[in-house]
């Protein structure tokens, strides 16, 4: 903390210390778990100068990964290696355990968190992509109450979140998925280890006995400027018995989704054939069990 500028620095011991704390300020508060972008940040025009840090990592009261009927729930301080070891996850949503076991190295997904991942906003966190498609909502503590929020609606743009000065994110709550329903999670950087996300692509897919899709949602990350899904790419499926044709639409209309939304920029030109190519690795492997 010597190198980070900020008023004050606070680590309550437990939730209701922290929440006695909040009612009692009225500065500006800066939340941190793992803080692994900590410093990073902290070098960008000084950030935290005006405000209060508040080290929420030790808070015990948001550390559990429970079940809640059709639910999971998953508490503010999970780390990413908390999420991916997970048996109620990997049960699941196994979208999630494998897209938190991409990020970074051991080192890092011990400390760093999955909802420090959202908050940061940044396009490029691994997680976004598989929150996206498992439907992802936020329980946030705003004076004194818990309030949910959709997923989508909190991330407002590249590292911009929507959240309200004091608010807490304490749970992230998912859709369980049936135990039958398939996931894949695609991950390309520039390395295989230690690299940040280029493009990532999630994919939960269920067929029924007569071989026809009853659920599909794909989407890729570090592509848009925030977490999206599309209706329309997953309806190409939706009733419909897999075919090669049809894996072929899907990922020419989610490759195409890239220059309409992101707009052409430079990387287009590599993004959208590079989308559309793994797109029809994943799903054939995945419905058709064949390799492309």
């Amino acid at each position: 903390m010597n190198n980070v500028k900020c008023k004050k620095y606070f680590r309550p011991e437990t939730l209701l210390e922290l929440k006695d704390f909040l009612k009692n300020t009225s500065e500006n508060v800066s939340y941190i778990a793992g803080g692994t972008d900590l410093i990073l940040h902290a070098r960008e025009k000084d950030i935290y100068e005006n405000n209060i840090i508040v080290d929420i990592f030790n808070l015990k009261e948001l550390k559990g990964i429970k079940e809640e009927g059709d639910k999971i729930v998953i508490g503010a301080g999970a780390t990413h290696t908390d999420v991916e070891q997970s048996d109620i996850v990997n049960k699941y949503a196994k979208v999630l355990a494998l897209a938190c076991r991409s990020v970074g190295s051991v080192l890092i997904r011990n400390h760093s968190t999955l909802c420090g991942n959202i908050c940061n906003a940044s396009p490029a966190g691994d997680s976004l992509s598989s929150l996206a498609v498992l439907g992802a909502k936020l329980r946030v503590l705003r004076d004194d109450k818990i309030i949910e929020l959709d997923f989508f609606d909190v991330i407002d743009k590249p590292e911009v979140n929507k959240l309200q000065n004091k608010d807490l994110v304490v749970e992230i709550v998912i859709n369980k998925l049936d135990e039958n329903v398939k996931c894949d999670f695609f991950k390309l950087g520039r390395r295989k280890a230690l690299a940040i996300s280029r493009m990532t692509i999630s994919t939960i897919c269920k067929t029924d006995e007569s071989g026809n899709v009853v659920l599909f949602n794909i989407t890729c990350g570090a592509t848009f400027p925030k977490p999206m899904t599309f209706e329309d790419v997953n309806n190409i499926l939706i009733g419909k018995k897999p075919s090669k044709e049809l894996i072929d639409e899907v990922a020419k209309k989610l490759s195409d989704k890239i220059p309409e939304i992101a707009g052409i920029r430079k990387s287009t030109a590599y993004k959208q054939p590079v989308c559309e190519k793994m797109v029809k690795r994943v799903l054939s492997k995945m419905l058709l069990n064949e390799e492309v």
